[in-house]
């Protein structure tokens, strides 16, 4: 069973492993362990991690700014991918954008 929730600093090291495996961690001064404590902090981001079971899987970040929404890096584990995580990702953080009055 999936479930999606909001970042914890404890998934910091899993969600490094999942953007090392997808080539996207390049610069980890904007996608490391300092920057993801950072953007826990910023009041305009979303930041959403899917987990199965115990196992992280999974994760999205964006801004809403009052105006507009942004996804801006959303990745899933290549062994999860193609089973509806990343969708279920980008559905989520959605309505916790509209929730915040974004249309």
């Amino acid at each position: 069973m999936m479930e999606i929730r909001e970042f914890r600093p404890g998934d910091v090291d899993a969600l490094v492993d999942i953007l090392k495996a997808n080539q996207q961690y390049g610069h980890p001064e904007i996608d490391g362990p300092e920057a993801m404590l950072r953007v826990e902090e910023c009041v305009a981001a979303e930041f959403l991690v899917a987990e199965t079971g115990e196992q992280v899987v999974g994760m999205i970040r964006g801004t809403y700014d009052g105006s507009r929404a942004v996804i801006y890096l959303a990745s899933v584990h290549p062994n999860h991918q193609r089973q509806g995580i990343g969708r279920a990702l980008v559905q989520e953080i959605a309505h916790h954008f509209q929730a915040r009055g974004a249309g």
